[in-house]
């Protein structure tokens, strides 16, 4: 997920999932929150499947605002599509929001599965959901993205825990019991073409005010930090 100086990336490459319920064909900008800390970010460790250790991963959904096209410092909750994808934080970039109609495949069938997951994790709490909960939906969502990430992964760092809602996924969407209409709750802000190297975000609904997003995730205080594939940029 480059953003002003002196800010934190997150270096984690999902596209992330701005909220929205409109299609904005004008361009809007997405700045995701700048207090690189708990309790604005929630940061979860796993072990993949090949025996490999992952710290401190910065997981969804994430705060952030919205301008343009109607949008005026819109706070949401986003959450990315692409691992690894340079973003920082607290920088402002240009893009579209796009319902799934606007896409082809194979993104189209990626998207339609990854708005299942998150439409999983919001009905679990969105950001009040239990890190272990957002850890492995967030991962699940990468991997369901990655084949058409520019930071693409193989193989891929798979969760285990991830793989139970990876499969749920794929057979909602083969059944026709999770469908584009229902994606569409969850659009997709692409990046411009200025930009196009960063994460790809997925809109899910308006988020809280920013007075009340500490409140919010009071809960995760007690969280570790640091920074799993992360760098901090210094002017």
């Amino acid at each position: 997920m480059p953003f002003a100086k002196i800010v934190t990336k997150i270096t984690l490459g999902a596209i992330c999932l701005a909220l929205s319920m409109i299609a904005h064909a004008d361009s809007v900008t997405l700045t995701l929150d700048s207090h690189f800390s708990t309790p604005d970010y929630a940061f979860y460790t796993y072990t993949d499947t090949y025996g490999g250790v992952h710290s401190n991963v910065p997981v969804g959904p994430y705060m952030a605002t919205m301008n343009g096209d109607g949008l005026n410092n819109a706070s949401v909750l986003v959450f990315c599509y692409d691992m690894n994808a340079d973003t920082y934080v607290g920088k402002a970039y240009p893009g579209t929001v796009t319902p799934i109609s606007g896409l082809s495949n194979p993104a189209y069938s990626e998207v339609l599965e990854a708005t299942y997951l998150v439409n999983e994790l919001m009905g679990d709490g969105g950001i009040n959901a239990p890190l272990a909960t957002r850890g492995a939906l967030s991962l699940a969502i990468w991997e369901t993205m990655n084949p058409t990430s520019l930071t693409k992964y193989n193989p891929f760092p798979t969760d285990p825990a991830a793989l139970p809602y990876e499969a749920q996924a794929a057979l909602a969407v083969a059944n026709g019991n999770w469908t584009a209409a229902d994606a569409n709750t969850y659009q997709t802000w692409i990046p411009g073409a200025d930009f196009a190297t960063i994460q790809r975000f997925g809109v899910v609904e308006e988020g809280p005010e920013p007075s009340t997003w500490v409140l919010m995730a009071t809960g995760l205080l007690g969280l570790g930090l640091a920074g799993w594939r992360m760098r901090v940029q210094t002017s």
